[in-house]
């Protein structure tokens, strides 16, 4: 060896930065943080060189900051005690001291601590790292300190000889080996005590845990001598980590040795860390959230504040602050190095951990390590005191993550495996059986498919379709017979059409062949068919398979019966065109309408009967009572979700608007929180319908809007038209013309008009036809669905109010008494007496009449609508009744009907009935905004025979003629009037609204918009 000045044995900490800096620096402080950034950088990119050693550089310095010397965050009287001692040492009195902890906690920083800080003192540094890989290797540790002292040419001879002797295997007895060990021991310390002698030496040995045990007993051998030598011992071994070596036990014993415990940082020390990067207010606010990630670990700590300080760059303001920490590939990495500086027990035990996640156990890690309680127990503390675990789980899942991808693909399979075999045979959750099987990969024993089945339940009940989708396809992938291959696509279009719509349709497709075939046929298969048919354009071959004969011999089983009378029903109030083409079944209602004990004890059945009530002239008395019961007892599932959309239907059918939207708001709110978008549109296309009946356009434009987002409408079935229509509807009236086209242009699939749901779209289509004066067309597209309604047997108003339609077109056309004679009809048809649905009939119905009666009609329409909270419709009564007022020459009246209809034409933004209500002569009069400061409270403080008096009196009635109507003194009707002005702030009736209910109720559930 040649001599060397004492400044090079500093070196050895500078080789650990050679992949940051081409030269190796002055002294600490000139490593800057721009070269660390340099470190991160290639890191990132995988496989760069050096990436392992990059992160020791960082374990070396990551908590030092500022000043002329090294300065470890947290670590203050650690520091001084390890100067206290060197000063000891510079009088003469040696020592060794051992610092413990956890990996990467901060030993290797401390050691060169220590160093730095007796080479500033003038002493020599001699390092050494033990490595498990060279335990085999006799006297490696001591190699590496004498092989880097800075020795006299005898001394080095002395050195080489004495280490080369030690390394060649004794030949002798054992009393002559122990003699030949004694004198090797004896000669190197010499070389160590002879250096001391001249200048203090710092001697350090990383990881003396793992140290061949020649080296230990030299150590040993040295530690003995050290009470009057210049030599401090510095070693760093880790946590729990006790080597079975009786030279390391003996030097414990010596009185001059003494312990240091590493302790995680704390939210102090991690603020201080911060501020490297950040100012004090911000490091404080990041501190706990750091902290709670890292578990105080400096490595992880630092890389946190690296990563969090990187993604500020560019940014300014109190947004150049991230509020959370960046975690990053870098953190990925320092995992794996955290890790890697622990020993091999350990890091089986996390690796397990990682597989089993949180269905870990003391006894099924012990079993899939094959190890002892005590071991695993060992392991886990370790890593708890490192910062990777709290309370045994990962702090964070990139933790996790990354101890996965760092896997061997063979090691991770094999360990998935054994683990879910373990768990399987202790009994464990179907759910963590199925993860573990699901990270094996490959095609699963045939026994397993029960168990995915199982999991896949359980993970939708969860809200975890992703989970139950790869459950199933799992299982889609085992060698399984037809039937049981049958049954899993089955679930899997169920799983799906939660969350991906085109992928159920496709596994739905594939299931019409087999459902004909009676061995593989059975109830479940069925009922996914059948809810197929309402996002399906194949309905015929739907059908052809729930009309396959069942199995010959001893007949149906009871289920598949029971599916099969569902399915009857089912279609009888979607596709009735086509349930003539299923068999008739026994157990069909009784005709007086009574509810046979299995239609009450099956709610699925028995929502699709409620629904079918409200479609035929049948007494629906009891349709409202039963469907609430419906939606109050039966939780949103895959197996619910279609059953609830029909109870939400069998009451917008019923009329029951208010009680339709509460419940439909309700479940699209509970589809949002559980993350089904499917579900989700479903019920924002049933508020679009439902807020389009309220009259409320803008509302149901969004609605509908929010539908076709979720879902577009290509890839949308039958049930599409719900969303489709009430768009154009609600475009058409808010004069929206090139938005209602795009909903009703394009081809139509040739079965679209045999469900019930494609009246919607003739219906809208109508409705856009007659908004541009195609009169024709749209009376053609307005008497189909009365054809179509007529024949299925569901010509009930509260569907499509196709006879309302027509006749306005006939009113258009001229042909009056035809118009009258429909709107007569609907008039007497079942559920057509309702506030809304009465009142337009009376709105069209003044046309058909003279000019004289048309005010009273209009008049009782316009009560109609205004108990219906319609504004839409209302609007367009009380626009019908100013013309009426008009022409017989009450121009004041008109013109006060006529600014109530146009601010409830504004509310709804019926853009085509503002033009209508503007005309060239009064437009300034009709156009003045009402000075109506009251808020909903103030209105809602009217008394109901106050708000019926405002109400007559904004449609234009005198106070006499308010009188005669309600029975009351003309005096009664002024004071009423009187507390309404002051109630309402206003000064004259022209300026009290028209539609006070709609004020009152402008937060009612139709009107709102959507949610997610």
């Amino acid at each position: 060896m040649r001599q060397r000045r004492a400044g090079a044995c500093v070196m050895p900490l500078y080789a650990r930065v050679t992949y940051v800096t081409s030269r190796p620096p002055a002294d600490m402080r000139s490593i800057s943080s721009g070269s660390f950034r340099a470190v991160r950088g290639n890191a990132r990119r995988p496989g760069a060189r050096g990436s392992s050693r990059h992160l020791e550089v960082l374990l070396t310095r990551k908590h030092y900051v500022g000043g002329s010397s090294m300065t470890l965050v947290g670590r203050k009287e650690e520091t001084t005690v390890l100067r206290r001692m060197f000063a000891d040492v510079q009088c003469g009195r040696g020592g060794v001291i051992i610092v413990t902890g956890s990996a990467a906690l901060g030993k290797t920083g401390m050691l060169h601590a220590a160093a730095e800080h007796a080479l500033q003192s003038g002493a020599r540094w001699l390092s050494a790292t033990a490595c498990s890989s060279e335990q085999a290797l006799p006297l490696g540790v001591m190699s590496q300190l004498l092989r880097s002292a800075p020795l006299d040419e005898p001394a080095t001879r002395r050195a080489e000889q004495l280490l080369t002797e030690g390394a060649v295997p004794a030949a002798d007895g054992p009393d002559a080996a122990k003699g030949r060990s004694a004198r090797i021991h004896q000669g190197l310390c010499e070389v160590l005590l002879t250096l001391a002698a001249e200048t203090p030496l710092v001697i350090t040995v990383d990881d003396v845990h793992q140290a061949d045990t020649a080296s230990m007993r030299c150590l040993s051998h040295l530690t003995r001598r050290l009470r009057s030598a210049r030599i401090m011992v510095v070693l760093s071994k880790q946590l729990e980590a006790e080597p079975d070596l009786t030279p390391y036990t003996d030097m414990c014993r010596e009185p001059h040795v003494g312990h240091l415990g590493l302790r995680p940082l704390t939210e102090s020390d991690v603020a201080a860390l911060l501020g490297r990067r950040f100012d004090d207010a911000a490091a404080r606010r990041l501190a706990p959230a750091v902290l709670a990630v890292s578990g105080g670990n400096p490595l992880l700590a630092t890389v946190l504040a690296d990563a969090t300080g990187s993604a500020r760059a560019g940014r300014t303001g109190r947004a150049a602050v991230p509020a959370e920490p960046v975690v990053d590939e870098m953190f990925r990495q320092a995992v794996l190095t955290c890790l890697r500086r622990g020993d091999a027990k350990t890091g089986r035990v996390a690796r397990a951990l990682a597989v089993l996640d949180d269905a870990w156990s003391f006894d099924v890690l012990c079993r899939a390590l094959d190890i002892d309680t005590l071991c695993a127990e060992r392991a886990v503390r370790i890593l708890e005191a490192a910062g990777l675990l709290v309370a045994g789980r990962f702090r964070h899942p990139a933790m996790r993550s990354a101890i996965l991808d760092g896997m061997p693909a063979e090691e991770r399979t094999r360990l998935h495996r054994r683990c879910a075999r373990l768990l399987h045979d202790t009994g464990g959750p179907a759910l963590d059986i199925a993860r573990q099987l699901i990270g094996a990969g490959g095609a699963p024993d045939p026994e397993a498919v029960p168990v995915l089945r199982e999991a896949a339940e359980q993970a939708l009940a969860g809200d975890d379709a992703a989970t139950a989708i790869r459950c199933l396809e799992l299982a889609h992938r085992a060698a399984l017979d037809n039937r049981q291959h049958v049954a899993v696509i089955a679930d899997l279009a169920r799983a799906e059409l939660r969350v991906n719509l085109p992928a159920a349709t496709r596994h739905l497709r594939s299931l019409l062949a087999p459902a004909r075939d009676p061995h593989q046929r059975s109830a479940g298969v069925l009922a996914v068919i059948r809810r197929h048919l309402l996002w399906s354009v194949e309905e015929r071959q739907a059908v052809e398979a729930l009309r396959a004969p069942g199995p010959s011999g001893a007949g149906e089983d009871r289920q598949l019966a029971a599916e099969r009378h569902l399915s009857r029903v089912w279609l009888g109030c979607t596709f009735p065109s086509l349930v003539k083409e299923l068999p008739a079944c026994p157990s069909e209602s009784a005709p007086d309408g009574s509810t046979p004990a299995t239609i009450a004890l099956n709610p699925e059945l028995l929502a699709a009967t409620l629904l079918s009530t409200a479609l035929r002239d049948e007494d629906g008395k009891d349709v409202v009572a039963d469907t609430e019961h419906i939606l109050q007892n039966s939780a949103l599932s895959d197996h619910t979700f279609e059953m609830l959309a029909f109870a939400i239907l069998a009451l917008f059918h019923a009329d029951r608007l208010d009680k339709a939207a509460v419940w439909c708001r309700s479940l699209q709110a509970q589809a949002v929180a559980r993350r089904a978008p499917t579900w989700q549109a479903v019920f924002t296309a049933l508020q679009a319908q439902i807020a389009l009946r309220q009259g409320e356009l803008s509302a149901a434009e969004e609605h509908a809007r929010a539908a076709l987002r979720l879902i577009p409408r290509r890839i949308w079935g039958p049930f599409g038209f719900l969303a489709s229509s009430a768009m154009a509807l609600a475009c058409t009236a808010m004069g929206k013309d090139t938005e209602a086209v795009d909903q009703l242009s394009g081809p139509l699939p040739e079965t679209a008009f045999d469900s019930l749901y494609g009246l919607y779209h003739l219906h809208a289509r109508g409705q856009h036809h007659f908004a541009n004066n195609r009169l024709q067309a749209a009376l053609g597209d307005f008497l189909a669905c009365g054809e179509l309604m007529t024949d299925w047997g569901v010509d009930v108003p509260t569907l499509v109010p196709w006879r309302s339609a027509a006749a306005e077109v006939l009113i258009q056309l001229g042909d009056r008494a035809r118009a009258r004679e429909l709107l007569d009809e609907q008039l007497a048809r079942p559920r057509a007496n309702g506030p809304r649905l009465r009142g337009t009939t009376l709105r069209l119905l003044a046309a058909t009449v003279e000019l004289q009666r048309r005010p009273a009609l209009l008049t009782e329409a316009v009560e109609e609508l205004q108990s219906a909270h319609n504004p839409y419709e209302l609007a367009r009564a009380l626009a019908d009744l100013g013309d009426a007022h008009r022409a017989l020459g009450a121009a004041g009246r008109a013109r006060m009907v006529s600014r109530q209809a146009w601010n409830a034409a504004r509310h709804c933004q019926a853009e085509p009935l503002l033009r209508r209500l503007k005309p060239t002569g009064g437009a300034e009069e009709v156009d003045r905004p009402l000075r109506v400061q009251a808020g909903p409270a103030d209105i809602a403080s009217l008394s109901s025979a106050e708000r019926r008096v405002a109400t007559l009196a904004t449609l234009g009635y005198t106070n006499r003629e308010i009188s005669r109507k309600l029975h009351i003194t003309v005096s009664t009707v002024e004071q009423h009037l009187t507390r309404v002005y002051r109630k309402l702030n206003v000064r004259h009736r022209t300026e009290i609204p028209s539609d006070l209910d709609l004020v009152v109720d402008s937060r009612r559930v139709g009107a709102e918009r959507p949610v997610g």
